[in-house]
């Protein structure tokens, strides 16, 4: 009974050094790709991969021992999957509606003039800049920080993601409202992938109702 009770708090004492290394990690990534520095967009992107994908990538692999698949890069539960993301992306359309209708968002989410007023570029931005980024956000927030915590506090893990992604976004941001669809995005999504254990429809969610959203303002302006 006490090599038993020693074995247990031996494991114990394991993962809970495994957590904290993990959160310092987590820290590490989100400081360097606000901080270092970057010049242009094209360097902004690369950072952002590097110290958001391949870095936590690195973690996992070479510290952790442990397969990448657990970032939510599967298909996941597929049933959950579709309900949820269908669900949850419906959520987050009626979300930006209320925004747009009832608040000061209309006047403060800005948009590029090349993307309202030449239809190619606004689908080149939103097929390759938007869904990068969709995919950079997705991968750290809900597939790195969600799902390793979600194995330690299960759905508490989608307001963790959620407080820490408000607590790093809005102070580097001029604007709430630019940063406010983000902030509906990414407490949505984290249901998704909570429920599905895959970032891959989250990733579509997100996407799609950007996309939408940004649509929908460009139709108004004109």
């Amino acid at each position: 009974m006490r090599y038993y009770h020693k074995r247990k708090l031996s494991t114990r004492l394991v993962e809970n050094k495994e957590t904290a290394i993990t959160f310092l990690v987590i820290v590490f990534c989100l400081f360097l790709s606000i901080f270092f520095p970057a010049q242009n967009s094209i360097q902004l992107i690369t950072k952002n991969i590097f110290f958001l994908i391949i870095v936590p990538i690195l973690y996992y692999k070479l510290i952790l021992k442990k397969n990448i698949s657990d970032f939510g890069l599967t298909l996941g539960d597929k049933k959950s999957g579709i309900f949820w993301g269908v669900s949850m992306f419906l959520v987050t359309i009626l979300t930006f509606f209320l925004l747009y209708s009832y608040t000061d968002f209309k006047k403060n989410y800005l948009l590029s003039s090349y993307v309202v007023h030449n239809f190619w570029i606004f689908l080149l931005y939103e097929l390759i800049v938007a869904n990068l980024f969709v995919f950079i956000q997705e991968f750290f927030w809900r597939g790195f920080i969600l799902l390793y915590f979600s194995k330690k506090i299960n759905s508490l893990a989608i307001f963790l993601q959620f407080i820490i992604f408000i607590l790093i976004a809005i102070p580097i941001e001029n604007s709430f409202w630019q940063m406010a669809p983000t902030l509906v995005i990414s407490l949505f999504s984290g249901i998704i992938v909570y429920k599905s254990r895959s970032i891959f429809y989250s990733w579509l969610s997100a996407l799609f109702s950007l996309i939408i959203l940004d649509s929908f303002i460009i139709y108004h302006l004109k």
